[in-house]
């Protein structure tokens, strides 16, 4: 009977231990039984392929040598991201389980929908201004809700994570021209429609929203290169950059699920001419650098001919572009928020 009673017991503790285990991974305490979705909004700082096809121009160049050529994950070659390897959402979704960002939206009518997700952010896209080729973001959110809506997209948002990605320049292009008074204005309709988005995506049942700040722009390598081929170590970012953030934190960071992906202060750790990081040598130079001032990197004479230098070790570098950081860029400013996502979506 001690026998009997004994193994009764012994059973029920094994049961119990089981349960258990079950409950902590419901809970998210084992990050590996979780399956997120991460759909993707913004500009060429998040682009994983969105952009059409064409011609070499400034606007296609991702689709062309050099972009992509240290990407190993892709065989050295082009994928419309704008940068020497991955971008963003890559090392974003890295921390959520994933290999790499989900497929751009560009690819759904060839390879179906992909059930981590989906990329809408298009290189050249703005807040506020846009393109046929390079939506708004307004028209990005749109096209993701109406896909939700017809069940294209699984409307089951369970462990979704949005990012909303900008890097300011297509709604900033021309701020060296504005007073304060036209900064503020275009600045308080820019982080309206970045609020809105996320009110929306939210509403629609998206768990977590990741947004970026907006970088020191003033002191990216287009902006900072004076007519001599020289990179400003003076530059001044702050001016559009101080007043965006600012709001944004007001309309959007007081939300608790909403993360900041704060790249002003990353990008000034990692490479400002004043930082004393020794991540990287050259933190204004851009690994691909265009002879002229209005040129590109890419670019290309009629006979082939490079219009651009090429730097032989990009992970020196932290700029790939004119305004894109390069993959190791990337990997390190992603690096600095690795903890605090895991924390925020409960890895």
């Amino acid at each position: 009977m001690k026998k009997l009673l004994f193994a009764a017991v012994c059973a029920l503790l094994l049961l119990l231990n089981a349960a258990g285990h079950v409950e902590s991974r419901r809970h998210g305490d084992s990050g590996s039984e979780r399956q997120f979705k991460l759909f993707v909004f913004g500009d060429e700082y998040a682009d994983t392929g969105n952009y059409p096809v064409a011609d070499l121009t400034k606007t296609t160049r991702a689709w062309y040598y050099p972009y992509g050529s240290n990407d190993k994950d892709h065989g050295a070659t082009p994928t419309g991201r704008f940068s020497n390897g991955l971008v963003l959402p890559d090392f974003v979704a890295r921390i959520l389980g994933m290999e790499e960002s989900p497929p751009a939206e560009r690819k759904r009518e060839q390879d179906g929908v992909d059930p981590s997700g989906m990329n809408f952010a298009v290189g050249g896209a703005g807040v506020v201004e846009g393109t046929r080729e390079a939506p708004k973001l307004g028209r990005q959110v749109d096209k993701f809700k109406r896909m939700v809506r017809h069940g294209i997209i699984d409307d089951d948002l369970t462990d979704s994570v949005a990012l909303i990605a900008f890097s300011g320049r297509r709604d900033y292009e021309r701020f060296n021209d504005m007073t304060n008074t036209d900064v503020k204005a275009v600045v308080q309709e820019v982080t309206d429609k970045i609020a809105d988005a996320v009110e929306q995506l939210m509403d629609l049942g998206v768990e977590k929203v990741v947004v970026t700040t907006l970088p020191p722009i003033g002191c990216t390598p287009g902006l900072s290169k004076t007519k001599d081929g020289v990179y400003d170590a003076k530059c001044d970012g702050q001016k559009v950059t101080s007043i965006h953030n600012t709001y944004l934190e007001e309309k959007v960071f007081q939300h608790k699920d909403v993360f900041n992906l704060d790249l002003k202060a990353a990008f000034n750790r990692l490479a400002a001419p004043s930082s004393r990081s020794k991540r990287f040598k050259y933190k204004l130079e851009p690994c691909c650098d265009s002879f002229d001032q209005s040129g590109y990197c890419g670019q290309i004479t009629e006979d082939g001919e490079p219009q651009y230098n090429l730097g032989s070790k990009p992970d020196k570098f932290f700029y790939w572009d004119d305004i894109n950081p390069t993959h190791a860029g990337w990997k390190a400013v992603v690096n600095e928020f690795e903890e605090s996502i895991r924390n925020f979506v409960h890895i």
